[in-house]
Formats: C-alpha cells, sequence, structure tokens
C-alpha cells in the first residue's frame, strides 16, 4: 500500500507537466498560425523579386527590373482594412489581447473573424503608450461572457478575461 502511494506520488510531477505542454503546444500552433497569415499576407501584396513593374513618371513609363529600386513614394499604397467597429451601450465584454501592434491587432481580427467570432478592436492610453485592445462580443450578462471566456480558453489556449463595457 504503501508503494502504491509513493509510485502515484512520483507520477504525479509527470502528469502534470504533460498536461501543461499540450497547452504550450497549442500556444505555439496558435502564434505560428498568426505568424503564417502575416507572412502570407505579406506575399500576396509582394512582388516577386523577378517582377518588372512599370512606374509612371512625368517624362514616362520605365520598367523596372528589380522592385525594391521603385521609390517609397512610387510604391502602390495597401490600404489597411477599416476595424470593425466597437459595441455601444453597457454591458460584458472578452478580452483576448492588448498589444502595441496596430498591425498585430488587426491580424487577431481577422484570425478571429475567420473563425467565427465577431472581434472589434478599442484603444487604450496608458502613460504615453497606446494599446490596441482585441476584444470579442457584447453581453447584457455576465454569464454569456463567461461562457465565450471559457470557449475561447479551451479551443483556443488564449489568456482571455470579461470586461466591462461602458460608453
Amino acid at each position: 500500500m504503501q508503494m502504491v502511494k509513493m509510485l502515484l506520488i512520483a507520477s504525479l510531477p509527470t502528469l502534470l507537466l504533460a498536461g501543461c505542454s499540450e497547452k504550450q503546444k497549442e500556444a505555439s500552433r496558435l502564434e505560428q498560425e498568426v505568424m503564417n497569415q502575416e507572412e502570407s499576407t505579406a506575399t500576396d501584396t509582394a512582388l516577386p523579386e523577378s517582377a518588372t513593374v512599370a512606374i509612371d513618371t512625368p517624362m514616362a513609363v520605365t520598367a523596372v527590373a528589380d522592385a525594391s529600386a521603385i521609390p517609397p513614394e512610387a510604391q502602390p499604397r495597401i490600404t489597411p482594412q477599416p476595424m470593425p467597429p466597437a459595441p455601444t451601450g453597457e454591458g460584458w465584454t472578452v478580452q483576448v489581447a492588448s498589444c502595441e501592434s496596430q498591425d498585430y491587432a488587426q491580424r487577431l481580427v481577422n484570425v478571429f473573424t475567420r473563425r467565427g467570432y465577431q472581434p472589434y478592436s478599442t484603444t487604450i492610453t496608458k502613460g504615453e503608450q497606446l494599446y490596441y485592445r482585441v476584444r470579442i462580443g457584447s453581453f447584457t450578462n455576465i454569464a454569456e461572457a463567461r461562457n465565450l471566456r471559457d470557449e475561447l480558453i479551451d479551443r483556443y489556449s488564449v489568456q482571455a478575461w470579461i470586461d466591462r463595457i461602458e460608453r
């Protein structure tokens, strides 16, 4: 009996570490998914190195073999997609991230939109730093917000939390 207890106690840390490593693997997989999306977005808008690009100049149209030779003012402008509007009124929301980069916040909004949620981004200034908060949902009662938070934690291993919407 004593031997069984010692065996169980000795195997407990191994079981706990195995459970934690699964969460870490899921978090790494999600991070890689966001990075892959970033790369695919970059390659969708970038020109191949071998591309010949026409630049409209006042004198004539010039063919350029190397896209990096195009001056920044002549490069095509990529218009960022507008962020979905934040809900109005009072209630509860689930926050999935707070970051300093608007581009990263936009990527997260796109990821969660593809997953079937209705995310949005808001800003907040703390000290002199501007933060972009990525949030999902607008709920009139906290129980609905808790259900979504628990779903996001279970499915995507994000560190989501519930916040109050006050407009």
